[in-house]
């Protein structure tokens, strides 16, 4: 309680200050969508940004200086997403932020990819300074890596990242969970037949990245959204308790002929990028075809990236994941072993082995591997689907039964653990309920089951 009171008086005292003139012209240059608000809301961006400034503990990484215009500019980026609470919201649980010069690899990572922008959970969030004056500066394409990253503070806010941030009601949480479900799952189609979109593919990755990217569509993009996804822009005005488009000009983005060319002549421009000499863009290349569920290209586009940097872990167990699923288990169990060989600590490669060893139906060792991802993270979707398959291998059907239905509560868009328990309520006399979920496994993926 006293730290408290201590806190809300010092803030009392520097919100008493007058706000540097300097510090408006940071606005005016760097946030392009203050000049907009209306002065009671250009009010709420200077408290929060005076805020933010003072009480985050601000880092440069790769050696950069952080200037003052650096802390406004990403403050005053940060509060346009809270312009509608009741009260100012200062991010209380972002203890640090962290501005690289550009586009960065993660020091704590091994075989890292170049980043613009990542918030850890009860970690720093982490942002690319050219980044953040692009979207800042310019009416972007729908980007924007400081709303994209506190966005997903905001999702983490009830304790998941999981692209459900604290709603209201029961009412509000159905509505969310209806059209947002429905919208990820056409953007997962969009992505996978490399149509053009206006929310950016990455955020079929999940679900996390999905609310991350459709909020930056929603402040970047608000009249274009409204017209195109107008429910999915309506649950986030109701959970951002404002409305962009009735504040932004209307500036439409639509494709170019150039992106429509480049759609339309996908193949090619596939065939030209697996001869890139640059390991980091042939990586990127596998993550989008596994996304886009171009296994056959994700699988060359890793091999190259092998090829031109054997000591890869993250490549390895990438051209795993495309080999389990194209059936070629062996292969994949081979890339995994020497992921781990390189880096016996990622979860994900045992997650990726479980799989592999499901498929080679070697029950016993892929329960080990499941075991161990499900101690590091119990709502691990895919490895409580994963570990259920072996299960039901091992003959243990009700124990199968639990670990699938278990998946599909995390995850109720997953072909494979319906397939998995439809097999287990048969074999448990659940003729119906087998029936059911086979259904809907054949609805989601015609082609479960075959590989």
């Amino acid at each position: 309680m006293i730290f408290s009171w201590f806190k809300d008086q010092r803030r009392r005292e520097l919100l008493a200050e007058p706000f540097p003139v300097e510090w408006r012209e940071h606005l005016a240059n760097n946030v392009r969508q203050y000049a907009y608000l209306e002065p009671s809301k250009q009010a709420v961006v200077q408290t929060v940004a005076r805020v933010m400034v003072a009480e985050k503990y601000w880092s440069g990484g790769a050696g950069a200086a952080v200037s003052d215009e650096m802390k406004v500019t990403v403050a005053a980026q940060a509060s346009l997403l809270v312009l509608g609470f009741d009260e100012p919201y200062f991010f209380d649980r972002v203890q640090s932020i962290i501005l690289y010069p550009a586009s960065y690899v993660h020091p704590l990572r091994q075989g890292g990819r170049h980043l613009a922008g990542e918030a850890w959970y009860h970690s720093p969030i982490i942002v690319s300074w050219k980044h953040v004056l692009q979207a800042g500066r310019n009416v972007s394409n729908g980007g924007n890596v400081v709303l994209h990253e506190f966005a997903h503070h905001l999702d983490g806010l009830d304790g998941d990242v999981d692209g459900s941030p604290p709603l209201q009601d029961r009412e509000q949480e159905r509505t969310w969970y209806k059209v947002t479900e429905a919208e990820y799952r056409r953007l997962v189609g969009q992505a996978r037949r490399r149509e053009v979109s206006l929310l950016n593919h990455y955020g079929a990755t999940n679900r996390a990245e999905f609310f991350a990217v459709a909020t930056e569509c929603f402040f970047e993009q608000p009249h274009a959204m409204q017209r195109q996804h107008e429910e999915l822009y309506a649950v986030l005005r109701d959970f951002y308790r404002q409305d962009p488009a009735q504040r932004w000009p209307d500036a439409t983005i639509t494709p170019s002929d150039e992106d429509q060319q480049a759609a339309q002549a996908g193949d090619q421009t596939d065939a030209v990028a697996l001869q890139s000499e640059d390991a980091d863009e042939l990586f990127t290349l596998a993550v989008v075809c596994l996304n886009d569920g171009r296994y056959e290209l994700a699988e060359d586009a890793a091999s190259r990236a092998i090829e031109l940097n054997p000591s890869d872990p993250e490549a390895y167990q990438h051209r795993a994941m495309a080999r389990n699923k194209l059936g070629k288990y062996a292969a994949a169990l081979e890339d995994c072993n020497r992921a781990l060989h390189l880096d016996d600590s990622d979860m994900d490669v045992y997650r990726t082995r479980g799989a592999a060893y499901v498929g080679l139906q070697q029950y016993e060792l892929a329960k080990d591997d499941l075991d161990l991802v499900l101690q590091d993270d119990w709502s691990d979707a895919e490895a409580f689907c994963f570990r259920g398959a072996a299960l039901v291998g091992l003959g243990q059907f009700e124990r199968g039964l639990a670990d699938l239905s278990m998946s599909i509560a995390h995850d109720p868009m997953s072909a494979e653990a319906y397939f998995w328990r439809g097999l287990a309520f048969q074999e448990l006399g659940g003729t119906g309920d087998a029936d059911a979920d086979l259904e809907k496994a054949m609805q989601l993926d015609p082609d479960v089951g075959q590989r």
